[in-house]
């Protein structure tokens, strides 16, 4: 009887034993007929939201809200840093969008796209980083379009391609000395132009004394590099001169820049005569 009963115990020992294994070692559950993912929202997908994208926002279109949404002010007034962008080929850009009363730089969520394609300029979808190839000729045009927050708002510019040997006047140039007409050394001005622009779409700015985006008057202009003529042209302004002589020359002496029988106008507070050329470093 002894032997019997240890053999029925042992018998009933194993069994039990045997069953525990087979429950300990299953790794899924299912609850209403659906395997478990662990996060308790009965989805499947594991980030807890319950509408099975596994994005997390409980929207159910698989995109993540936006981590940096638009400041929630009634008007904002967004624009890229350099807009009018100039850039020599194989050069890059890292666009970024600002507020422009605020001047505060943002983190959007948006799109960059360039127009046209497959014209020698790329820009990074997610980040904004533009770059242009090698081979893109002086003067292509490119328009870059930032969609902020799928539509909220969206924001233009432009990117102009130019040779640097082909624009030797591009630049922001700061006057030093003025030759006087009818002959007589170079002199010192009182009142020297604080900012002349040149770019290379040709336009023109000029600013006796810059403050912030401040200028006196804009221009157009149009230079020959065979003849080293010049010839400039007020379009509008704040404070528009009326005594501006634009046709002439310019030349170039060491890291300086000449304008030759051109007269950019008198200052609003004028102290010397009118004067029969300008030098800029």
């Amino acid at each position: 009887m002894k032997t019997g009963l240890a053999t029925l115990t042992a018998l009933t020992l194993a069994l039990a034993a045997t069953g525990c294994t087979d429950d300990a070692t299953s790794d899924t559950t299912t609850i209403d007929g659906e395997t478990g993912d662990g996060d308790g929202d009965g989805d499947g997908d594991g980030d807890g939201d319950g509408d099975g994208d596994g994005d997390g926002d409980g929207d159910g279109d698989g995109d993540a809200e936006c981590p940096t949404p638009l400041p929630d002010e009634p008007f904002l007034d967004l624009r890229f840093w350099n807009p009018n962008l100039e850039l020599v080929p194989g050069g890059a850009h890292q666009f970024t969008i600002y507020e422009a009363v605020s001047l505060q730089e943002l983190d959007t969520c948006s799109v960059y796209t360039v127009d046209p394609v497959d014209a020698g300029a790329t820009i990074d979808p997610d980040t904004g980083l533009f770059t242009l190839a090698n081979d893109v000729p002086d003067g292509a045009l490119f328009n870059v379009s930032a969609d902020i927050q799928d539509g909220l708002a969206t924001v233009n510019g432009t990117v102009l391609a130019y040779l640097p040997e082909l624009h030797p006047l591009k630049g922001d140039w700061t006057e030093v000395a003025r030759i006087p007409c009818g002959g007589g050394p170079e002199f010192v001005p009182s009142d020297p132009i604080g900012e002349l622009v040149f770019t290379a779409g040709g336009e023109a700015r000029v600013t006796w004394e810059p403050f912030e985006v401040y200028v006196d008057y804009w221009a157009t202009y149009a230079h020959d590099l065979d003849t080293s003529a010049l010839s400039l042209t007020p379009t509008g302004g704040n404070y528009l001169p009326d005594d501006v002589q634009g046709e002439g020359s310019f030349s170039f002496e060491g890291e300086q820049l000449v304008l030759h029988d051109i007269w950019l106008g008198s200052s609003q507070a004028p102290v010397e005569p009118t004067a029969c050329g300008h030098r800029f470093e």
